[in-house]
């Protein structure tokens, strides 16, 4: 019985109203390529104008000495590493001088920081284990001075006592500069 009110159901519907929703469908099955069109164009100038404003952020940050990697060769030997890295800044246009007075093993600060990063949410994004970290990880404290050219920069010059943290890879036994110390500036006396 129902299949057959169905049928009576459909019979009641005007033609009008069958034709409207077809040319409907049509019209809407020609402007579509148009539009889809129109929203790729879009979002691949919007993409492109993101792109853009983050390469010229991310060069400003640099610049002005906010982003400020450090160049470095790992080593065997974490001192020679971080030597690197503070050697690395006369790679840097905005350096003038550098000179490395003393680099050595802090065990103190080695613990400290093991045991604070044992069990962190930091030491597991990194993939950090309790085991890695007593075996892997080092902090090492370094003297040096430093002179900017500060036309280019706002860094301050001086003699500069800052700890540099660094990781070994298990595998090649390379020693890499991960963090350091943000106190570190010049003048500051770290006991």
């Amino acid at each position: 019985m129902k299949a057959y009110d169905i049928l009576m159901a459909f019979e009641t519907i005007g033609d009008a109203y069958v034709i409207d929703a077809k040319e409907k469908n049509m019209n809407n099955a020609m402007t579509a390529p148009r539009e889809t069109g129109r929203s790729v164009k879009r979002a691949v100038l919007l993409i492109a104008a993101i792109a853009a404003a983050l390469a010229l952020c991310g060069f400003a940050a640099y610049e002005f000495g906010l982003f400020d990697p450090w160049f470095q060769k790992p080593s065997a030997d974490p001192t020679s590493t971080v030597q690197s890295a503070i050697e690395g800044e006369l790679k840097k246009e905005y350096t003038i001088t550098v000179r490395v007075d003393e680099v050595i093993i802090d065990n103190d600060e080695t613990a400290r920081m093991i045991e604070m990063y044992q069990g962190s949410e930091l030491a597991e994004s990194r993939g950090w284990t309790d085991e890695y970290l007593t075996e892997h990880f080092l902090a090492v404290r370094a003297k040096y001075y430093v002179e900017y050219d500060h036309t280019k920069t706002f860094l301050d010059d001086g003699n500069i006592d800052q700890y540099f943290y660094l990781v070994e890879d298990v595998e090649s036994g390379l020693w890499t500069v991960i963090d350091n110390s943000t106190h570190g500036q010049p003048g500051s006396n770290l006991n």
